[in-house]
């Protein structure tokens, strides 16, 4: 048998900026996977910081889709985002040339969009897709509204994402947004064409299936974690742990008012002493688009132990993680397998986390962290301070759940028999 071939297929071919996790993904997977034994051959968009490849010659333009227009070329981006005729010919000329025997698919909707996927099954090529978010289901990918969950687009109605003004607050976005996602589902172009879902967390699994996805494509495959990068002998020495911290995008759906009213609920509490235990300084690190938000009402809440870092690099957020006691995911939307939670146990910190979306499946309550209702700081402050008390062990018992849960090796190898098992139907 020769070398296996991969396609590896996203919208950003990098780790940088807007790439984000699925970047940093899919950086990985190349990695694993080649030295693993496939010959992987990537297509995404053409830009700056795209990747350098043997293939890239069969890039597709890149397009900003950051706001809607008509005028400078804005109706033929529209229109490429329903269908990209483009990304199909480019496609079409590689597989001609690279003929590789399975597709893996990341986020292709927008930039490359489904018009890819008539072309690899005309090629023969099997077709496994992971499912990173809820894009699929919901025009404004967090099914998110009003500060709560919102299925109202559920059986196909998607208007209720033009009245809303789900995505930027704008109709029109909402209504291209609303467009796209009415017509990949009208068409099936994903449930037909794809052999196999990857979902990160049994709760997309369950909701994929829920609005209409064939469950019998729907597979787990959990997220991983650098178990090696996240050692805790790779924090640095602390004087203390008198922290707990947030790290991660700093935008809406993370539920950081949430924490900082909890905090604020924490530290009126042992100043007129119906709380016993003194607040832990809160450490909120990250960017994102309500960073101004959140340091305004921070300022508004008058908090004396909060401090709002801004963006870390990966030894400034293990600086912050060796004074911290646990760390605190307090969103309010589906999360799926949020890497922020992976990091923290692999580094020894328990997690308190909101009981949304994918969360509960990576904490063990009592043991490795708790969780709490969204959105309500009186719930977040009661696991804030069960945590305080977690003892010694807990840290371990964090490690311990990543490294039978969360190994990069045991990913990679179930990936690859997947892909394999793709390739051989």
């Amino acid at each position: 048998m020769g070398q296996r071939k991969l396609l590896l297929v996203n919208k950003f071919y990098h780790d940088i900026g807007p790439a984000g996790g699925v970047g940093r993904y899919l950086v990985q997977e190349e990695e694993d996977l080649s030295r693993a034994g496939w010959d992987v051959i990537p297509f995404a968009m053409a830009e700056p910081d795209a990747r350098p490849s043997p293939w890239d010659r069969h890039f597709v333009r890149a397009r900003d889709y950051s706001r809607p227009r008509l005028g400078g070329g804005g109706l033929g981006d529209a229109a490429s985002l329903l269908w990209n005729r483009e990304a199909a010919r480019n496609l079409d000329r590689l597989l001609r040339e690279a003929r590789p025997d399975v597709a893996h698919l990341h986020n292709i909707y927008h930039h490359l969009s489904p018009s890819i996927l008539p072309v690899l099954r005309r090629h023969r090529i099997p077709v496994v897709m992971t499912l990173h978010d809820l894009r699929l289901l919901c025009p404004a990918i967090h099914m998110l509204r009003d500060g709560a969950p919102c299925e109202r687009c559920r059986g196909g109605r998607f208007h209720n994402a033009v009245l809303g003004k789900c995505v930027k607050d704008s109709r029109a976005a909402s209504a291209l947004a609303a467009l796209e996602t009415a017509h990949q589902r009208s068409r099936g172009l994903y449930t037909r064409h794809v052999r196999a879902f990857l979902c990160p967390s049994r709760f997309y699994l369950e909701k994929y299936a829920e609005w209409g996805f064939p469950r019998e494509k729907l597979r787990h495959l959990p997220n991983f974690v650098d178990l090696d990068a996240w050692r805790p002998d790779r924090l640095p020495a602390a004087p203390a742990r008198d922290a707990y911290v947030y790290f991660g995008r700093i935008s809406r759906e993370k539920g950081l008012r949430t924490l900082l009213e909890a905090h604020r609920l924490w530290e009126l509490g042992h100043a007129d002493g119906s709380i016993a235990e003194p607040p832990l300084e809160l450490l909120v690190a990250g960017s994102g688009p309500c960073e101004g938000n959140i340091r305004s009402h921070a300022a508004l809440l008058e908090l004396h132990a909060a401090e709002i870092l801004g963006p870390l690099d990966p030894d400034g957020l293990r600086t912050v993680l060796a004074r911290a006691r646990f760390s605190v995911l307090p969103s309010v939307w589906y999360e799926n397998g949020p890497m922020a939670a992976f990091e923290s146990l692999a580094a020894g910190l328990p997690v308190v986390g909101s009981a949304i979306g994918g969360i509960p499946e990576l904490i063990v309550d009592g043991q490795t962290g708790y969780t709490a209702a969204p959105g309500d700081p009186s719930a977040l402050l009661t696991a804030l301070l069960k945590a305080v008390r977690l003892p010694d062990e807990a840290r371990a018992a964090a490690r311990n759940w990543a490294e039978r849960h969360a190994g990069r090796a045991d990913h990679m190898a179930r990936l690859s028999a997947i892909l394999d098992e793709a390739a051989a139907g």
